[in-house]
C-alpha cells in the first residue's frame, strides 16, 4: 500500500509542477492587455500592425482576423524569423480567449519586441462584437496538425491511468 501512496503523491506532485510551470509566462509580463475594441481601432488606423494568431492551424482555418498570421504558440521561438524585422513594430497577439495569447505575447517580448499587446477575450471576444473575420489558411505559416499542449496532457493522463490499473505486489 505504501508504494501506491508514493505513486499517488508523485503523480500529484508532477501534475502540480506542470501546472505551475505553465503559469510562469504570465508572471512579469512586459506587454499590455487590450480589448477587442482597442485592437480593431489600432488595426483600422495603422496598416503596419502585425496581427499574430497563436492558435492551432485548425482553429485558424475555421476563422481568424483578416490579415492575421498564424504561428502556433508552441512554435513562436522556432519561427521568430517570420515576425517583423523592426522590434518596435506594433504586434497584437490573440488566441480564442486570451490565455494562450498571454504566453505568446510573453514569448514575443522575450524575443526583444517592445510594442506587444495581448488581445483580452481573444477571437471569441472579437466575434461577440460582430467584427469581421475570414476563413482559410492563406496566412497560416506554421500548421502543426497536433496541439502539443493537449497531447502532453493526454499522455500524462494515460501514464497516470496505467499506474492506477497496474496491480502492485503487497506484503502479507
Amino acid at each position: 500500500m505504501k508504494i501506491k501512496a508514493r505513486i499517488t503523491k508523485s503523480s500529484f506532485l508532477l501534475l502540480t509542477i506542470i501546472f505551475v510551470v505553465s503559469l510562469l509566462p504570465a508572471i512579469g509580463a512586459d506587454f499590455e492587455g487590450i480589448t477587442p475594441e482597442e485592437a480593431k481601432r489600432r488595426i483600422d488606423s495603422d496598416p503596419t500592425i502585425f496581427i499574430l494568431d497563436v492558435r492551432s492551424s485548425i482553429e485558424f482555418r475555421d476563422g481568424h482576423i483578416n490579415g492575421a498570421v498564424n504561428i502556433n504558440v508552441y512554435y513562436i521561438n522556432s519561427y521568430a524569423y517570420l515576425l517583423p524585422e523592426e522590434n518596435d513594430t506594433g504586434i497584437i497577439v490573440y488566441c480564442d480567449d486570451g490565455f494562450r495569447s498571454r504566453t505568446g505575447a510573453d514569448k514575443v517580448v522575450n524575443l526583444g519586441y517592445t510594442n506587444v499587446s495581448n488581445m483580452l477575450d481573444g477571437y471569441f471576444g472579437w466575434l461577440d462584437l460582430g467584427y469581421p473575420y475570414v476563413t482559410g489558411t492563406e496566412t497560416s505559416l506554421i500548421t502543426p496538425s497536433v496541439d502539443i499542449g493537449l497531447l502532453s496532457i493526454v499522455c500524462i493522463s494515460i501514464v497516470v491511468l496505467i499506474i492506477w490499473k497496474v496491480k502492485l505486489p503487497t506484503k502479507k
